[in-house]
């Protein structure tokens, strides 16, 4: 069930953009440490690795710190951080990053990956990566890098999150997996093919369609807060800044970053 929000209800108020110099940010993660978040830009070409690829970095008030904080990527994707180390989707690698030197720690190849995509990172150190073009979440797991899971209802995955000792998958649904036992339950669909994913707590979510459109979920319903597909302004992968009730999101074609405050306490009503 899909829902829209009242004409009177402002659930994402408009915050700042960015200037429209980033070339083609694919995705953003915010460093509470730093108090800067991390934008992966894919570059001009894409799908080859031309090394074009970089990640800025962007301050909560949209000023662009560090345009080129660090270059020499290809389509860099997904990104997650633990202990002092940025993880990045990188078409069929994972790389790892030292944030305090900005340098290439390493990097983890999956020659048959199609489209490594979302990252996350649970609280054992396990970072998970999904493959969009395929049914696969990958995992990297005491310095190897491997294929963890594969199922058919993981068709398409992308938006990734873990949180709580579970780790969540999207594509038209979103599915809650046990690390443990690799159990799939489906939370709810109707999605609409998920790019970035984020609770916001008792496992309600927000969530980005690529093609312009952010949701959140209420107990298994859909409720759609902006779309701006018609206008062609894309919505990647988003991040959620729960202490600033901030939702960051790149634009990808639009070579920005928009930012909006979100209200989880507006009314809503059903189409």
């Amino acid at each position: 069930m899909i829902i829209a929000l009242q004409s009177n209800a402002q659930q994402l108020t408009e915050l700042w953009s960015t200037p429209q110099t980033l070339k083609v940010p694919e995705s953003i993660l915010y460093n509470a440490g730093l108090d800067l978040a991390f934008v992966a830009c894919m570059g001009e070409e894409h799908n080859e690795k031309t090394g074009d690829g970089y990640i800025a970095q962007i301050n909560l008030d949209g000023e662009i710190v560090n345009e080129s904080w660090l270059s020499g990527l290809n389509d860099p994707k997904g990104m997650a951080i633990r202990e002092g180390k940025l993880y990045v989707s990188d078409m069929n690698e994972l790389v790892v990053i030292d944030i305090e030197n900005a340098a290439v720690d390493t990097s983890y190849l999956i020659p048959d990956a199609s489209f490594l995509n979302d990252v996350t990172v649970c609280g054992n150190g396990v970072v998970f990566v999904s493959d969009s073009h395929e049914q696969h979440i990958y995992a990297l797991k005491d310095s190897t890098f491997s294929l963890w899971l594969n199922d058919p209802k993981l068709e398409g995955v992308n938006g990734l999150w873990a949180t709580g000792g579970n780790l969540y998958a999207g594509n038209n649904s979103v599915w809650a997996i046990d690390p443990k036992t690799k159990s799939i339950a489906q939370l709810f669909s109707g999605a609409g093919g998920i790019d970035g994913l984020e609770t916001i707590g008792n496992r309600n979510f927000i969530f980005s369609n690529w093609s312009g459109r952010i949701y959140i979920s209420d107990n298994g319903k859909v409720i759609k807060l902006l779309d701006t597909s018609e206008i062609e302004i894309n919505k990647a992968d988003i991040d959620y800044v729960p202490g600033k009730n901030l939702v960051l999101v790149p634009t990808f074609f639009t070579n920005r970053v928009d930012a909006y405050e979100l209200d989880i306490n507006a009314e809503i009503e059903e189409e």
